[in-house]
């Protein structure tokens, strides 16, 4: 637990303080009244945004100290900050260079006594504990204007914490974080908390409707919103309860936590007054035995006190010396000016063609109707009432009630002829097998239907059938359509490409995603089509082609490109150089690439040179060398030693620094 060593000083009357909330781009003032040991109460709050970033903070937060002061007739001086973890150096656990400078500057301008700021994912977990009362298990999720924070805890335990930029894909970042866990990742805690975001229900949708894989989470994430008066509350909470709470010493000497700022004087220094903090250090001893020796027996009493002296130095130096040698080390991040350079490129590049094949099994559901049945059939009796013997031939169409019918055989019918007293004439019969056309039930004709036969008249010529006709039936079955087999292979092709194993390549080739291209080799359907079946199913042989091309070649290539527009005397460090394949068309030998390539050039530093000067010095002179002799705009250093009147030198072995350098 962190203490804030000026709250147990605190009479038990109300106090008042100010709160000041600060994000990237907006903060909120509160106006907080401490009425006892552990309560805290708002007595106001006021949001405002940074007019010119943090550049005129100072002025930003004067105008809003000026209205609380104002409508409450008080004048605060006391000022607990509330920061975003993004605003904090995850290294050295302090206030990045870049905004302590002016919170310095703030404090120094208004005259405000700094008692110690807050990190904003302390309070979440402590409320959220303090909530549930159990251990939390969850995935916290910190939003700010262009920062994204992701932090994981297990058991009440921080695993994880890391930073990236925001982009328009919350869902894209999400995952940017967390390859960050490497190897050893672990699934995550199915409750993903998310708090503090201008679209924070939009981000949550965004979440939700992801589908993630089998190996992110532990179950389905169930996703939760912290409101902005949450955490607040828990910031509050944690201020009056003394929890996680950091101190803010102004005239701290010993200033290895913070670099420095270009124009600052003063450091501002962080100190945990953790009791373990205190008494964890002992007196330095070496961390092995010297060896035992003697030396044959000599009459130095002449020397006599001079000798103890002598090794008493001997073994003070020499001591020093494997001290200064084995553990006074040093880890310094120094932040060069830079300059952003982007452009828009076309380069050509060779590539390499690889291969590989996968059988694939898949099914799925039919689509395809087709009717089925049989045709009605039956007798028809053909009557002639021409004078002449007609034929009537097999196939002959004949049609009742909008139904068509064909003559089963060939069919010879009589002439007409008068009756014995010559009343009536009377037509030649025959009768012939009829088939309807088409199958169904309604082909199924009553006895007694009049049938009309070809174009002929039927006053001369027509049928009729003496009984019903009968056996006709239809129903509808599923078959395989031409869509299922296309959708299978589909399936087959999607599955192929996601499953197959690419090939193993050097670490510097880079496959090409969206130019991979996988076909079937052979295929065995389990139906064809138009065959009646519920689904159908295949097994495939695939293979997946891959293009792939070298990495490093290209970076190498982007690298000369840019460094034509690099000002004289910095450099582009490969590492820190980004780029993003727009187009690719493949040639016969090459590949044709349009990229958008970005990167910040560095001015040019020799580090050996650097080392050199600033071995033994101490942290006033380091500063002064590393502003006036390498244009360094601010620096991170942690220097460890068991003695802690080092603590403020340099090493004066180089090979006990560990030199890093970045951009601003």
């Amino acid at each position: 637990m962190f203490k804030l060593p000026f709250l147990s000083k605190l009479k038990t009357k109300q106090k008042l303080f100010l709160g000041l909330f600060l994000k990237e781009e907006e903060g909120i003032a509160l106006l907080l009244a401490k009425n006892g040991q552990n309560t805290v109460e708002i007595k106001d709050r006021l949001q405002f945004s940074y007019t010119n970033g943090w550049d005129n903070l100072s002025e930003d937060i004067d105008e809003v100290l000026y209205k609380l002061e104002s409508s409450h007739r008080v004048e605060l001086s006391k000022t607990i900050l509330f920061v975003y973890s993004h605003l904090v150096d995850e290294r050295s656990g302090n206030i990045r260079n870049l905004y302590l400078s002016r919170i310095k500057e703030l404090i120094k301008n208004l005259e405000l006594d700094a008692l110690g700021y807050i990190e904003c994912i302390e309070a979440v977990s402590f409320y959220l504990e303090d909530k549930d009362r159990m251990p939390l298990n969850s995935v916290l999720l910190e939003l700010d204007k262009t920062k994204f924070s992701i932090f994981i805890y297990k058991g009440g335990k921080r695993v994880f914490k890391t930073t990236v930029n925001r982009t328009d894909s919350i869902v894209d970042d999400f995952l940017l974080a967390i390859e960050g866990m490497g190897k050893e990742r672990l699934l995550l805690p199915s409750r993903v908390v998310i708090y503090d975001s201008d679209n924070i229900d939009d981000a949550a949708s965004k979440i939700i409707g992801h589908r993630f894989d089998g190996n992110t989470f532990i179950q389905i994430p169930k996703i939760e919103i912290l409101k902005e008066d949450e955490v607040i509350n828990g910031l509050i909470k944690v201020f009056a309860g003394q929890e996680k709470a950091r101190v803010v010493d102004e005239q701290a000497q010993e200033s290895n936590q913070f670099g420095f700022v270009v124009g600052e004087e003063n450091e501002f220094h962080k100190e945990r007054t953790l009791v373990e903090e205190v008494v964890r250090k002992p007196g330095f001893s070496l961390p092995f035995k010297l060896p035992k020796f003697t030396l044959p027996k000599i009459n130095l009493s002449f020397l006599k006190g001079r000798v103890v002296l002598i090794i008493g130095i001997f073994i003070i130096v020499f001591s020093l010396f494997l001290n200064e040698y084995f553990f006074h080390k040093a880890r310094l991040i120094v932040y060069l000016p830079t300059q952003p350079i982007e452009k828009n490129l076309n380069e050509s590049i060779e590539y390499e063609v690889s291969s590989s094949s996968a059988i694939i099994s898949d099914s799925l559901t039919t689509t395809g109707k087709k009717e089925v049945g049989d045709k009605a059939k039956g007798t028809l009796t053909i009557h002639n009432f021409d004078d002449k013997e007609r034929t009537f031939s097999k196939g002959t169409t004949v049609e009742a009630s909008g139904m068509k019918y064909i003559l089963d055989n060939d069919i010879k019918v009589a002439s007409s002829s008068l009756a014995n007293d010559g009343s009536a004439k009377l037509p030649g019969k025959a009768n012939v097998s009829i088939t309807s056309q088409d199958i169904g039930p309604e082909a199924n004709l009553s006895k007694g239907s009049r049938f009309k036969i070809d174009d002929l008249s039927s006053s001369v010529y027509f049928g009729i059938n003496e009984a019903s006709l009968s056996g006709g039936s239809k129903k509808d079955i599923r078959t395989v359509s031409s869509a299922d087999m296309s959708n299978l292979d589909k399936n087959v092709l999607d599955r192929s490409l996601k499953q197959a194993k690419a090939p193993t390549l050097s670490k510097d080739k880079v496959i090409l995603d969206e130019l991979s291209k996988t076909s079937i080799v052979s295929a065995k359907y389990s139906k064809e089509v138009g065959e009646e079946s519920e689904k159908i199913s295949v097994e495939a042989k695939t293979s997946t082609t891959y293009y792939a091309y070298d990495r490093k070649k290209l970076t190498n290539l982007l690298k000369e490109e840019l460094e034509k527009d690099a000002k004289k005397g910095f450099i582009i460090n490969p590492n820190n150089l980004f780029y993003k394949i727009e187009k690719v068309v493949i040639n016969k030998d090459n590949l044709d690439l349009k990229i958008i390539a970005k990167t910040k050039a560095l001015p040019v530093i020799d580090d050996s040179e650097l080392l050199k000067k600033i071995s033994g010095k101490n942290q006033d002179k380091l500063k002064e060398i590393l502003k006036n002799e390498f244009g360094v705009i601010a620096y991170d250093i942690v220097i460890s030693d068991p003695l802690r009147i080092l603590k403020n030198f340099i090493p004066f072995f180089k090979k006990n620094i560990t030199l890093s350098i970045s951009g601003t």
